[in-house]
């Protein structure tokens, strides 16, 4: 084949292919609901204490996991019962083994009657092929606070807002 052929058999075989798209009845205009394979975007985490349906999967802390580290929680809600306090945490995460709560930890400052929470998560099996797959995950941590008056508990990561809750 000679140099001066190349260019028509290139604009042959172009030509070939945009008549084989064009007669598939394929549509290229995209329509009003996006493709097919294409996922919604979530503004909103889903509600807390609603699992299932678009809600938060509940979670107990299993301590000894390998590999743990801080995570950020996402929403906070607190009820007071006496001096009780329950604090529902709710955050985004894997699937197990890969991450597992392992602890809560609450540090109460009573001078300035803050309250910091930090949730751990690790792996039961550092071993394990991980999916990458979100999920809304929440638990329930009740303490004990030793004064009345108005509390905030704050993500000691810096991610949810804080709440406020009057102990009585």
């Amino acid at each position: 084949m000679t140099h001066a052929f190349r260019p028509a058999v290139l604009f042959i075989a172009v030509a070939v292919l945009l008549a084989a798209c064009a007669s598939s009845g394929a549509s290229v205009a995209p329509s009003a609901a996006g493709p097919p394979d294409e996922v919604p975007a979530v503004s909103e985490p889903p509600a807390i204490g609603e699992p299932g349906a678009g809600g938060a999967e509940p979670v107990e802390p299993q301590p000894g996991q390998q590999n743990v580290h801080p995570v950020t929680i996402e929403q906070l809600e607190a009820t007071a019962s006496g001096t009780t306090v329950s604090v529902d945490a709710q955050w985004t995460s894997g699937v197990d083994p890969c991450y597992v709560l392992d602890r809560a930890e609450v540090k109460i400052n009573e001078n300035d009657q803050t309250i910091d929470l930090t949730l751990f998560e690790g792996t039961s099996d550092p071993d394990a092929i991980c999916v990458m797959m979100a999920v809304a995950k929440h638990t329930i941590v009740p303490f004990e606070v030793p004064s009345t008056g108005t509390w905030t508990i704050r993500d000691s990561q810096g991610g949810a807002q804080p709440v406020e809750v009057v102990v009585s």
